[in-house]
Order: C-alpha cells, then structure tokens, then sequence
C-alpha cells in the first residue's frame, strides 16, 4: 500500500507540495483587543487576497471606537435599517451608511461582509471584510436627500488602480465640495439641507463635523 501510494505522486506533485509546505508567512493572526489591532485596522488593512477592517462600537467611544449606530441600506428607493446580526452581507451596488461611522452613503461594485461581536456589554465589533479591489473596481461616495432620498451629489474612484490612499485622497476631494457649498446639499425636491460628510477617521472632524457624526 505504502510502494503504491509512493508511485502515485508525480514528480510535478512532488515539488509543487514541497513548494507549499516551505512556504514563509502562511498564518496570519490578529488579537482584536490589541492596539496594535486597533490601529492597523481602522481603515482597511490588506490580508492576502482580502481586505480587512475593525470598527470598535462602545457606549463611550475614544480614539479608535465610534458611537454604536444603525446600519442603513437604501433598497428600492427607501432608506431602511437593518437589524445587525452576527453575519450580514452587501451586495454589490447597494448604497449602504453605517451611522456615527462615515458620513456618505458608500457604494462598492463588490460584496461586503461584515461580522458583529458583542465584546462586552458595552462595547461591540464590527469586523469588515471584502476582496482586495481589482484594477477596474469603482467605489462611489453619494449623498441623497435624507428626507426623500433624492440625488444630490457622487464622486467615484477606481480604487483598483489608485489603491486605498487614492481612495481615501478622493473621498477628501468630495467632502471638500459637498461640505462647501450648501446648495449642493439641499435637496432640489424638498428642500431638505443635508448634513456636512464626515470620514472614519473622527479625530479630523471640524466642529460641523462631529455635530454631523452625532446625528447621522
């Protein structure tokens, strides 16, 4: 049995199994109450063929945690909340806002997963996973009417080809002209003012800025 399981692997499978078993850096491990975890992950951090984001929710939030909040989708021209269970996904091209956390509505061309773990009774975790974007792979950064949900502004990056810090330099670029102009914020329909864009980065909110994150 041995002589014939020995004469079974080819040499190619010889050496391509040999290639793997001798592989460095095979196991990646994250300790989510770390700072050091904190830190590398608040934005996106790359994990092989993924991308991997923390999002602390505490009843206190401080540097690297946010205000708990809803999580909001807009689904046939209604914005909805979605009660967070341990595993929920996004589909591509849904325009999707998770409160106190990022002031846009966030439209990625691919699925999102995100899994919710209650740490403690006051603090909870929201860990973001998604493929790492391939070159061509847009993301929009969009405002609608929070009253009737009517358009009012986008700006799109390819994020596959910029990467995360074109990325996040865009969405600096749209916060500049949706923040700087309130009529780009009034809703040509109802004449609603929404509030001034916010990042996931809180310690760079201006003072309308955090009155915003408070609020939505």
């Amino acid at each position: 049995m041995a002589g014939l399981a020995a004469s079974s692997l080819t040499p190619e499978s010889f050496d391509l199994m040999t290639q793997f078993a001798g592989r460095k850096a095979a196991l990646m491990t994250m300790d989510l109450l770390s700072e050091e975890s904190k830190l590398r992950y608040r934005s996106f951090f790359p994990c092989g063929d993924m991308l991997i984001g923390l999002r602390y929710h505490e009843t206190n939030p401080g540097r690297t945690a946010f205000k708990a909040g809803r999580a909001l989708k807009i689904i046939d021209g209604k914005i909805v909340s979605e009660a967070r269970k341990d595993v929920q996904f996004v589909q591509p091209l849904v325009p999707h806002h998770s409160e106190h956390v990022y002031g846009f509505w966030h439209i990625n061309e691919a699925q999102e997963m995100s899994l919710n773990l209650k740490l403690d009774d006051n603090r909870r975790l929201t860990v973001l996973v998604e493929g790492f974007p391939e070159r061509g792979r847009k993301d929009r950064f969009a405002w609608y009417c929070l009253s009737c949900v009517t358009p009012l502004y986008m700006a799109e990056v390819e994020t596959g080809r910029v990467g995360l810090g074109g990325y996040y330099s865009v969405q600096e670029d749209a916060f500049e002209v949706f923040n700087g102009d309130e009529k780009v914020r009034t809703c040509r329909s109802c004449g609603t003012v929404h509030p001034v864009a916010y990042s996931i980065f809180p310690w760079k909110d201006s003072r309308e800025e955090k009155e915003a994150r408070q609020c939505w």
